[in-house]
């Protein structure tokens, strides 16, 4: 389904890796939980940006999907992060 007017919601959720509850030194027991220092962020992309060939909107955690952190529409601090993240995507609301 092509919609020409609709934008594609892009939330990013950064993450830090944390030690995990039987951490030993070597490293092993890390876990990705989320940054404590930066909340989620939403933005909207174009139609075009976040779909595919078929327009089909890029999946949840998608290697597609997490490409828009550098995207131009996307916070200046989100282009930048150098931590672990995920993306989510969705359809915007049409404000008809």
């Amino acid at each position: 389904m092509t919609n020409g007017k609709s934008n594609i919601v892009v939330t990013f959720n950064p993450q830090e890796w944390v030690d995990g509850p039987y951490h030993l030194d070597d490293g092993a027991d890390k876990q990705l939980n989320p940054a404590e220092n930066r909340d989620s962020v939403t933005f909207e992309v174009p139609w075009e940006d976040g779909t595919d060939e078929e327009g089909t909107i890029f999946p949840d955690e998608s290697y597609e999907a997490n490409q828009l952190q550098s995207h131009p529409a996307a916070p200046e601090w989100v282009q930048n992060w150098e931590g672990p993240y995920y993306v989510r995507t969705e359809l915007a609301e049409d404000e008809w």
